[in-house]
């Protein structure tokens, strides 16, 4: 996954194949476990195969929640009937955020670029777009590569969003991530990180973490490091990200845990249950909450 500092790309230097732009050591970046686990759980994630084989009668066809969900978090906080130049959106997988915003949110753009290290997420995406056609106005840039350096220009991005994606990169890429992020974000330009960061003071994540001690020869290839809010803050901070985007707010998400729901793959007695009943006092809930969300504070 890592790159020479200093080191930048621009979709020149990328091939166009199928809708999908891929860098010229493709055939390298394959032969990384990090890209195989993630093909791998991209010919499943979150079912959304199940476009590819529905008749056009299914009400997914209808209503496309019935296939994503409706996701939660900070998009709740976004304005409505929003434009922007350009979106970038890192880990864009088969398009669930995008979709949300741009049916139930009314976000227009004028140019969407989505990253994937996922070629099976991406070629879904795009039958997710043929179906639903969410950004309808938008010259589309799906590019298939790991995210550590974006082949963007500097200044060039109005938003950058990503959901659920910055837990599962090592610190040191993310942070390089971070920093390109803030070369290609315009001055004055908005971000949305909803639910990117897990929690290290969370109780669930500190007993599974003892677990994984147990076996150090057993490792889960996606679930890596936790931070506390101090932590995310200074590494926006230190990415520069707060020198282009100066108003942030980095809050805790509102889904508590105390308990693993699963251990090793086996589910923990009513731990969902529990979970699900916490209530913290406003003490508490950076505490008890599974994760952190980080966006500009200044959505609209």
């Amino acid at each position: 996954m890592t790159q020479l500092a200093n080191t930048k790309f621009s979709l020149n230097d990328f091939e166009l194949r199928d809708g999908i732009y891929f860098p010229s050591d493709y055939e390298q970046l394959n032969n990384t476990q990090h890209k195989k686990t993630w093909d791998a759980i991209g010919k499943t994630y979150y079912g959304s195969q199940k476009i590819e084989k529905l008749a056009d009668t299914s009400p997914i066809k209808q209503d496309y929640t019935l296939l994503t969900g409706t996701p939660g978090g900070t998009w709740n906080k976004f304005p409505l009937n929003k434009s922007v130049g350009s979106i970038l959106e890192i880990g864009s997988g088969y398009g669930r955020a995008p979709l949300h915003l741009s049916k139930a949110k009314n976000l227009r753009c004028e140019k969407y670029y989505g990253i994937d290290i996922s070629e099976p997420l991406l070629r879904r995406l795009i039958k997710v777009k043929q179906e639903y056609n969410f950004f309808p106005e938008a010259e589309f840039n799906l590019i298939c590569t790991s995210a550590e350096i974006l082949p963007l220009e500097d200044n060039s991005i109005d938003l950058v969003i990503s959901n659920c994606v910055f837990m599962h990169i090592p610190d040191a890429q993310l942070r390089s991530l971070l920093a390109d992020i803030s070369r290609v974000l315009k001055p004055g330009g908005i971000f949305v990180f909803n639910h990117s960061f897990h929690n290290k003071s969370c109780p669930s994540h500190i007993i599974h973490n003892f677990v994984r001690k147990l076996n150090p020869f057993v490792r889960n290839p996606v679930y890596l490091k936790q931070y506390s809010s101090a932590e995310i803050n200074e590494m926006l901070a230190s990415a520069g990200i707060q020198t282009k985007c100066p108003q942030y707010i980095v809050e805790p998400t509102e889904e508590y845990a105390i308990l693993p729901e699963t251990i090793k793959g086996i589910p923990v007695p009513f731990a969902k249950a529990i979970n699900r009943s916490l209530k913290p006092s406003d003490a508490l809930k950076e505490t008890l909450a599974y994760g952190f969300s980080a966006y500009s504070s200044q959505l609209d």
